[in-house]
């Protein structure tokens, strides 16, 4: 009997203070309701801009490279120009738009040979993406930017990140180039550790086969003592 009235009174207890707090109670489930209203809202819109925004960036490389083959030099130049001219509202944009308008961007430049504006695009699209898989892309890019500004020390720094990335398809060609960039800075003892580690990680690698040629001839030249 006893039971049956504390049970009775905790049940009151409970009823009563969900009657007093119920308005509060109605106020927060409303504003959870209206948030969640405008997450899924806000979701929809930015995937709507995102999608017009890739759509756009795209429209951009094929008005740049369709039948870019049978243009004259001032032809191309006029279309590198419209393009580079278009993107500059799309490299300053974040998420995936802003990555792709950036690499994009970094392409162009490349092929002008306007390496340090290259390797400026790719870094944004590293900075822009760096939980993508494009983050190593940008990374390895960075690296042969760097190499052709003769900047040795962050084109192998670039190299090895690139390499380090779990998954990343180019690891083994990014290793090699590291250890490569190590040699023309006379690091050879960290050059042979590169390219050992291609053979151990990428056996079955084209590019184990090269660090193995390369290895044998620093061997010979006797720079691996």
């Amino acid at each position: 009997m006893a039971d049956k009235i504390e049970k009775k009174t905790l049940s009151q207890k409970l009823n009563s203070s969900l009657e007093k707090n119920r308005k509060i109670l109605i106020a927060v489930l409303a504003v959870l309701f209206v948030a969640l209203i405008g997450y899924i809202a806000w979701s929809i819109v930015n995937n709507k801009v995102t999608e017009k925004n890739i759509a756009e960036i795209d429209t951009i490389s094929y008005e740049l490279t369709n039948k870019s083959l049978s243009l004259d030099e001032a032809e191309l130049k006029e279309r590198v120009t419209a393009a580079q001219e278009k993107l500059e509202a799309y490299t300053k944009k974040g998420g995936v738009s802003g990555v792709r308008a950036n690499m994009l961007a970094a392409e162009i430049a490349f092929s002008q040979k306007d390496y340090a504006k290259a390797c400026e695009y790719w870094s944004a699209a590293y900075a822009k993406g760096k939980r993508s898989y494009t983050a190593p892309i940008a990374k390895f890019q960075m690296g042969v930017c760097y190499e052709q500004t003769k900047d040795l020390a962050s084109a192998a720094e670039c190299y090895k990140a690139a390499a380090e990335t779990k998954g990343f398809v180019l690891a083994s060609h990014a290793l090699f180039s590291y250890g490569r960039v190590l040699e023309a800075q006379n690091n050879f003892a960290g050059a042979v550790e590169a390219y050992q580690m291609i053979c151990d990680v990428f056996a079955d690698d084209v590019w184990a086969d090269r660090a193995k040629t390369r290895i044998i001839k620093l061997q010979i030249q006797g720079k691996t003592e």
